[in-house]
């Protein structure tokens, strides 16, 4: 556990810094500008498919959101397809399909989109069972926003 405690925050510092670097040293200058607003707007609307292609059971649907070289934690390529599968069925399980994404940060380096939020699990009671915060980068491929990096905290 402490492994993994360990590799996530040290992503976490390594995101942090690239994306600082990013800026302090204007790589972005003459890149095209992202509107935050319509950006927040993209953001919110992704986060509610994503939620219901979990509410409904489809890792494929899930899988299909992220970049190509994206990832999930540690995993990548097939084992996010995997990883959504098992928490799929452990969600019917345990009753917690239902997941609630709120968006506390976004920020770009006119590239990313860093989103920083608080993801909720609740049962078909609507009683909470499990809340917790996340960092997702997200990717622009082929025009359409897609989950880069994609962690809990």
């Amino acid at each position: 556990m402490y492994k993994l405690y360990f590799v996530h925050k040290s992503t976490l510092l390594c995101l942090a810094l690239v994306f600082t670097f990013s800026i302090t040293n204007g790589q972005n200058s003459g890149s095209e500008t992202i509107d935050l607003q319509k950006a927040r707007i993209i953001i919110d609307s992704l986060d509610k498919q994503f939620a219901q292609h979990f509410y409904n059971g489809d890792s494929i649907s899930l899988y299909n959101m992220y970049a190509k070289g994206a990832s999930l934690g540690n995993k990548r390529g097939n084992e996010i397809l995997i990883s959504w599968g098992q928490q799929i069925r452990n969600s019917i399980r345990n009753d917690t399909r239902t997941i609630i994404y709120t968006t506390t940060s976004l920020s770009t380096d006119s590239e990313f989109l860093v989103e920083l939020g608080i993801y909720e699990f609740r049962d078909s009671k609507g009683n909470l069972k499990h809340k917790g915060k996340y960092l997702v980068v997200w990717k622009q491929e082929d025009g359409k926003w897609k989950l880069y990096r994609d962690m809990g905290l």
